[in-house]
């Protein structure tokens, strides 16, 4: 018998039971059925089947479609639609949870069979590509963290301030529910998107904010390096341009390039408030750390100037409602 674990989701007893038997004499085990959806979400949860087949329509509020909407979102577990309608409303729907399969009743036992092996066969191949882009990002961050220490050995940051950067974009990125490819490049970005202040000289990065003339320009200029750098390297996710677009302001007047509101990278306006929070509560050489709060206060009074109103929104909402506390995150 194959080890695999599938659980079946039919209103219709009698179809139910066939499905089982069908299942059976393939070689499959039943590790249990479900007539409802909200009984199938239980079922998941205690039994953890490696696939689902489901019935679209069910005799309850929720249907197969909505059933499986739910358990994605928590579960890794592959699902083949089992149901008799083929209109497109359906159709569209059920593309949305992403399915392995989708057969029309009534189906032979040779394509239940072809769809299962199929979609158990996609699952473990998917699974092995996740879980290669979860080292490669592993030895994208290590690589990255070693040097952001470098950078923050020439000041004018204390040591970690890059990982305080990262942790605030983390938990501002995910409140905002971007998707955690996304996440991990907001992160990566977030370590060594000032990789272009290396090149200046001291005086200019011990205190950016007094700055005039020539001096001013070519301290502009760094994001522009700092993209120069990262181009060649070839990342999974926009690093080089998140890098580029954090100075950008929501209003156009940031720099190097003026770009405004939606053509900033979502990544970059999130990395915009977090080094920003990031640097205002932090020791500097020139300057003592604000306090949290008159930091927050004084992002909030450039929402909609520098900073998009829905990453303040959200890194607000974070700090004053949710107590959020900066805790090192655990990507």
């Amino acid at each position: 018998m194959k080890s695999d674990k599938i659980m079946v989701v039919e209103d219709e007893w009698i179809v139910a039971d066939q499905l089982c038997n069908n299942l059976k004499d393939l070689g499959y085990m039943v590790c249990s059925t479900a007539s409802t959806g909200d009984e199938a979400i239980r079922n998941v949860e205690e039994e953890r089947p490696d696939l689902i087949l489901m019935d679209i329509v069910l005799k309850s509020k929720m249907d197969g479609i909505e059933a499986v909407d739910r358990i994605t979102s928590q579960f890794d577990i592959p699902v083949i639609y089992l149901t008799a309608y083929t209109n497109q409303e359906y159709i569209e729907r059920a593309k949305q949870t992403k399915p392995f399969g989708y057969l029309v009743k009534p189906f032979k036992q040779n394509e239940l069979y072809a769809n299962i092996e199929m979609a158990l066969h996609k699952h473990r191949l998917d699974k092995e590509i996740k879980d290669y882009l979860g080292r490669l990002a592993k030895c994208y961050r290590g690589t990255i963290e070693s040097v952001s220490g470098a950078i923050e050995l020439r000041g004018p940051y204390v040591p970690g301030h890059h990982r305080r950067v990262a942790e605030f974009a983390h938990a501002i990125a995910g409140e905002m529910k971007l998707s955690d490819f996304s996440i991990e490049g907001a992160c990566l970005a977030a370590y060594i998107y000032d990789i272009g202040l290396a090149s200046m000289p001291i005086s200019i990065i011990q205190n950016p904010g007094q700055l005039t003339g020539l001096n001013l320009t070519l301290y502009r200029n760094y994001p522009q390096m700092s993209y120069d750098i990262l181009k060649e390297v070839d990342f999974p996710w926009p690093v080089a341009n998140i890098v580029l677009q954090h100075c950008e302001c929501y209003d156009g007047s940031g720099f190097p390039r003026g770009l405004k509101g939606n053509d900033i990278l979502i990544e970059a306006r999130i990395l915009a408030v977090a080094h920003t929070l990031a640097d205002l509560t932090s020791h500097m050489a020139f300057r003592n750390a604000f306090p949290l709060k008159q930091a927050l206060d004084e992002i909030k009074v450039h929402r909609e100037s520098k900073y998009d109103p829905d990453v303040v929104d959200v890194c607000l909402s974070l700090f004053n409602e949710k107590g959020y506390k900066g805790e090192q995150n655990k990507r």
